[in-house]
């Protein structure tokens, strides 16, 4: 296939089939690492136990390099593996320029760090530039108000005193996991910020010398040979300096509560204007290092933010450059199993239209802090959001697992460890933990998933791991989910991913979300299902360019043995399946702190020709919603709608030459 520009054809629905193209460039360019690679995400504590303490570390890590390989991925980021105390798993870092002994140690560093070099993979690490640990030594010397670091840390003093003589905190604000942003400190007789767990003092970049040991600390990394960073919670870097009370979220979640941090509308400590200029420092110190000896290095950026045009601020402008990217997170806050074909149109062409020019888009469903896929989207639509995001033009990231379709285990209090869920308590901590999305990568069938040989490990392996694994899916004689993700990895390497055209549409009354990528007459055709009825596509009639006849290159899995692989099929009357095999019996919205599920339907009860409209807006659903596919309310943003929560044949079988689900089509 020859070569072409990227991101050079776009389609735009917005719930309709109307298309808008963009001409193809006929200069391509060569895409970056960052650009072309499957970014791999590892939780290092979940990934693999090299000495049986039931706890992942960086010699585990190693001795699961060849995976990678294998499956074609370009690209490692491993989430914190400094040293911490652990109060959030090392997001509450002691020391930014050293391992934690949990993991390892800085030679078993370099010797994973020469491992991944030997198999061309590039090392991202997680950098935490908004907080520290409590116990890390700048924290003791503000405490003690000692020299440059007195004013590290973020101090305040009261606004009063309560009848008790107990100091009031300066302001309302909430922290991430729960109950007031601000900490007494007896010592300084002051109270100091925190955006996250109290172990988590906010550093003060008000105070340029922060800044300063933050980008020694990076530079540290970067002389490591380290390839990039994922920057933690960088919205949170910065706050108003009035340190006024924050107003009542309109949109908070109805099971919301005061100590909650969704309840509260961060006005004055999320995304404020000097986030930016601290990006882009971080970037300037990235260029340097590219610059000098000609390797690209890469930021990519974490902020949850209400808006799309605020989080392409993010990027930075020409001239002062912050984020290679900022994380996408639309896929995994504004869609979920109900959603209908238009939904994923609306994001998808939003990105396209509103993105910097030259800027890159990049596609995730999933994280540490959020459901996994297959729960969120049901376990038949593994393969379809893989296919969606992973063929798509821009970056993409995988959260460790997604390759196998592993789901969210069932976590009972006694075992949460996950701060979220911990500060909530036994009563609401399903709510917020983050640990059912972070339990251990399923290897083998063997105890423990083949991660450890600890008789307990740190979160309990999910029981599904003698099906759901590596190894059988790697050896399985028929299809399987790692054997889909192996086919889409391949495709990536190819001129009509990496060049080619982009035609995506919602069509068949927003039952059918697809996309064709051509390049020179070659190239392939995706359609995924979002109906609980089977669909007739015609995709000669519904996209420019696809012959008259097409090779099936990949299917999800359950896909009939009629239309196997390689066959030949007529592109202009292809039968797509109902989008779920089975019926599934609930599915979650996924946002970073956990929210209930909040219905909204709306319905015409009619008798004797006389109709009343009926709604219903809540967390408990009569059955009449429940199965209307009413959709689910996230952040205030719809999630869809078209397609209830139960459905589909569950059979499977929709005859010769159909498809279930979601189909990949090619041809040369």
């Amino acid at each position: 296939m020859k070569r072409l520009l990227a991101f050079c054809l776009l389609a735009i629905s917005y719930r309709l089939s109307a298309t808008i193209k963009l001409p193809q460039n006929p200069d391509p360019q060569p895409l970056t690492w960052w650009q072309s690679d499957i970014i791999y995400q590892i939780y290092p504590r979940s990934h693999q136990d090299s000495n049986g303490d039931g706890v992942g570390d960086l010699k585990g890590i190693e001795s699961r390099l060849d995976h990678f390989v294998e499956l074609g991925i370009g690209s490692v980021w491993i989430s914190p593996i400094y040293q911490s105390p652990m109060k959030d798993f090392g997001y509450d870092i002691s020391n930014f320029t050293d391992i934690e002994p949990t993991f390892g140690t800085l030679d078993d560093f370099k010797s994973l760090s020469n491992a991944m070099k030997e198999r061309g993979l590039k090392l991202i690490m997680d950098f935490v530039p908004n907080h520290s640990s409590d116990l890390h030594p700048w924290f003791n010397k503000s405490v003690h108000s000692e020299g440059k670091y007195k004013d590290f840390y973020v101090w305040l003093d009261p606004k009063g005193y309560d009848e008790e003589g107990n100091p009031i905190p300066p302001a309302n604000w909430i922290n991430h996991f729960s109950g007031s942003a601000f900490e007494w400190n007896d010592i300084r007789q002051q109270f100091y910020l925190h955006q996250f767990v109290k172990e988590q003092p906010d550093l003060n970049y008000e105070n340029p010398e922060v800044m300063k040991e933050m980008l020694a600390a990076m530079k540290f990394w970067l002389d490591a040979g380290v390839d990039g960073f994922r920057m933690d919670a960088v919205q949170t870097l910065f706050e108003d300096q009035r340190y006024l009370d924050e107003p009542v979220n309109p949109d908070r979640p109805p099971t919301s509560i005061p100590t909650d941090h969704n309840y509260w509308k961060h006005i004055y400590t999320i995304n404020q204007p000097r986030v930016i200029d601290a990006l882009a420092e971080f970037r300037k110190l990235i260029d340097i290092y590219s610059l000098a000896d000609g390797i690209e290095r890469c930021m990519m950026t974490e902020a949850y933010l209400d808006t799309l045009e605020e989080l392409l601020k993010y990027y930075g402008t020409k001239e002062n450059p912050a984020a290679h990217f900022p994380f996408n997170f639309d896929l995994i806050r504004y869609a979920n199993g109900n959603s209908s074909a238009a939904a994923f149109a609306d994001i998808v062409d939003e990105w396209y239209l509103k993105k910097p020019e030259g800027s890159t888009v990049n596609w995730l469903v999933g994280n540490h802090d959020n459901f996994r896929v297959g729960t969120r989207y049901g376990e038949d639509a593994i393969d379809k959001m893989n296919m969606l995001i992973m063929l798509l033009p821009g970056s993409v990231v995988t959260y460790y697992g997604e390759e196998i379709g592993m789901v969210d285990n069932v976590i009972s209090w006694e075992d949460t460890v996950d701060p979220a869920g911990c500060n909530a308590g036994p009563d609401r901590y399903v709510l917020f933990s983050r640990d059912p999305e972070r339990c251990p990568m399923q290897w083998s069938d063997e105890d423990n998933a083949g991660f450890s040989t600890a008789n307990k490990t740190w979160l309990p392996v999910h029981p599904n791991h003698k099906e759901v694994n590596v190894e059988v899916q790697k050896n399985a004689t028929g299809e399987s989910h790692l054997k889909v993700y192996k086919q889409l990895s391949d495709l990536r390497k190819t001129e009509a991913w990496k060049y080619g055209s982009l035609e995506a549409k919602s069509t068949n009354d927003e039952a059918i979300y697809g996309y064709s990528r051509i390049f020179n007459n070659q190239g392939f055709l995706f359609l995924g299902s979002f109906s609980n009825q089977a669909v007739t596509v015609n995709a000669t009639q519904e996209f420019e360019g696809i012959p008259a006849t097409a090779t099936v290159y990949t299917t999800s899995v359950g896909f009939e043995p009629e239309t196997a692989i390689g066959s030949s099929i007529s592109t202009s009357s292809i039968v797509i399946g109902a989008k779920h095999k089975n019926p599934i019996v609930k599915i979650l919205p996924a946002t970073r702190f956990r929210r209930q599920t909040t219905y909204n339907c709306r319905r015409n009860e009619c008798t004797n020709g006389v109709c009343n409209p009926q709604t219903y807006e809540g967390p408990d659903p009569p059955d009449w919603c429940k199965n209307s596919g009413g959709g689910e309310f996230d952040s205030g943003r719809f999630f869809g709608g078209g397609g209830g929560t139960f459905g589909g044949d569950s059979s499977g079988r929709f005859g010769q030459g159909s498809f279930r689900d979601d189909d990949l089509f090619g041809w040369k």
